[in-house]
């Protein structure tokens, strides 16, 4: 069973679109800005009118878990869960399951990015030494 949905949220100082889709049990979403100001029906219109769907970046898909059945939880039980969620640094202000994947999505990113940085930046340290030993070698060769 294939279903998808798009959701327009305001995250300030944004108005984001999340596109979610819904895939036998998996999972996956996908956001793009609209812009800093609320968007009317004509710029909703002309958004998706642009937009080129094949350029949307989803998410890896998450398993959706069998157990979705409403169980009846107290309601401080509930809101003991609630505090615990909303306190977990990484997904302060993540309310939604979409958001929680786009935040995933985002820390994957950062961490490759600081990754490659790193690489990048001991390779030139290294490059460096074999210069100044190049530079010392030759200092030292005579005449």
């Amino acid at each position: 069973m294939f279903t998808h949905s798009v959701t327009i949220t305001f995250c300030p100082p944004l108005w984001i679109a999340l596109f979610e889709i819904y895939d036998s049990g998996q999972y996956s979403v996908a956001r793009e800005i609209i812009g800093s100001s609320e968007p009317t029906g004509s710029d909703t219109k002309l958004f998706f009118e642009r937009l080129d769907y094949n350029r949307l970046r989803y998410t890896k898909n998450l398993e959706e878990s069998a157990n979705t059945e409403n169980k009846k939880i107290s309601y401080k039980k509930l809101q003991k869960k609630v505090k615990r969620e909303t306190e977990n640094i990484n997904f302060k202000y993540a309310f939604t399951k979409a958001q929680v994947e786009l935040k995933k999505q985002q820390e994957e990113k950062k961490a490759n990015s600081k990754r490659q940085l790193k690489e990048i930046r001991i390779a030139l340290e290294e490059k460096k030494f074999e210069i100044k030993q190049i530079k010392r070698k030759d200092k030292h060769r005579g005449h």
